[in-house]
């Protein structure tokens, strides 16, 4: 052995040194005490490698104590033997090695045989206290995997807020519209429900940031973001859709209902005091609305989407800080849009045939007898985005 064993012995007086003896010539060093509360107390202060009982000695039963002294360690494995009489009853045996006790030794061995059983219990506890340490090592790694586990997760959860989310007024980004968007188009158009969309624009604020400063225009898109928080319900999705455009999505709403939402929206924004300086700002909004299937030209999300925001050019061509809804448009200027969508590649239609047929059906519907060739009220042009004003705006 390349180290000396340390070896507790619980005897009584009488036997000490009998024990003692037995011990010490296999090259242990052995520390003997008299009852089971000695042993206790050695077994929290002393680093011993194995414990031997007596058996039959004392008030204490030797399967208890064995129970006792081996929960006293939880760092390292504690073998204990119990030195019995050879003839031991095979159901004392049984109980012994039940209660934890490692091996039975035999009272009136010699050393040869003793040297065998004392060099399993420590070949049994240099086992349990490696396997001991490799299950410390492995719960040290895993409580740094589930730590980098879960900062991946938080990291991952942020990523994905960020990815959907619009960084300066804190609500959705148009990407995320579009999703939403097709997905709720697509139960809409399933179970035949109402599905409204409004955009709104800021008026004048590129004159507003050439005046007042860009903080002053990021703190006012900020609180309209609010204001449009404020007035929406919590079915509906509020989105910045471009520059200074906003958007929100309106599940089971038809007309009125998105037109009372918006008129709200707008009273809300004519009662909010838009401060530089402490002085107020006029600052006015123009919305655009459409619905399907009540607006029949709506044919596809895409399609939701730029009729709104036609509707909301005509609101600004109307004097703006209004709203108009796509059904409000003059019927000249609905044709003329329904001409231009009759295109076999226009992007708003894709490759969705269901599409094309609900087209064609709504201008049989809307448009019969009116078709000019050129609009009325040339159409906003197509596109995603589009937050400059009219070309003829001062």
């Amino acid at each position: 052995m390349s180290y000396q064993p340390n070896v507790l012995a619980l005897v009584p007086d009488e036997r000490r040194q009998e024990v003692a003896g037995q011990l010490e010539p296999l090259g242990l060093a052995v520390q003997t005490v008299p009852d089971c509360l000695a042993a206790m107390g050695a077994v929290k202060s002393g680093d011993f490698d194995l414990a031997v009982l007596v058996e039959g000695m004392g008030e204490f039963d030797a399967a208890d104590t064995a129970r006792v002294l081996k929960s006293l360690r939880t760092d390292r494995y504690l073998a204990v033997a119990v030195l019995a009489e050879r003839g031991l009853a095979a159901p004392r045996r049984q109980h012994l090695l039940e209660a934890g006790v490692d091996d039975v030794l035999p009272a009136d061995a010699g050393a040869e045989e003793l040297q065998w059983h004392v060099q399993g219990l420590l070949r049994l506890k240099s086992v349990h206290d490696q396997l001991r340490e490799v299950q410390g090592e492995l719960a040290k790694t895993l409580a740094r995997e589930n730590a980098l586990l879960k900062q991946l997760r938080e990291d991952n959860r942020s990523l994905k807020v960020r990815s959907i989310t619009d960084g300066l007024t804190a609500i959705y980004n148009y990407r995320y519209l579009m999703e939403w968007l097709k997905a709720e188009f697509r139960i809409t158009r399933r179970y035949g429900h109402d599905l409204s969309m409004i955009i709104i624009d800021i008026d004048h604020f590129k004159r507003i940031n050439d005046e007042y400063g860009h903080p002053f225009g990021d703190a006012a898109l900020k609180d309209v973001a609010v204001i449009l928080k404020q007035c929406a319900r919590e079915s509906d999705l509020v989105a910045r859709y471009a520059g200074d455009e906003f958007a929100v999505i309106c599940p089971r709403t038809g007309h009125k209902e998105v037109q009372a939402l918006a008129r709200r929206i707008l009273a809300t924004c004519r009662k909010h005091r838009f401060l530089h300086k402490d002085k107020p700002v006029p600052l006015t909004l123009s919305l655009g609305t459409a619905t399907y299937p009540e607006d029949p030209e709506v044919v596809s999300p895409e399609m939701l989407v730029f009729l709104a925001d036609q509707a909301l050019y005509q609101t600004k061509r109307r004097g703006r800080n209004g709203v108009t809804s796509w059904h409000e448009v003059e019927p000249e200027a609905r044709a003329a849009v329904r001409c231009e969508l009759r295109g076999p590649d226009h992007p708003l239609l894709a490759e969705d045939p269901r599409s094309r047929l609900e087209l064609a059906a709504a201008a049989r519907l809307v448009g019969a007898g009116a078709g000019p060739t050129s609009p009325a009220v040339p159409p906003r042009p197509a596109g995603v985005g589009g937050s400059a004003d009219l070309p003829s705006e001062p």
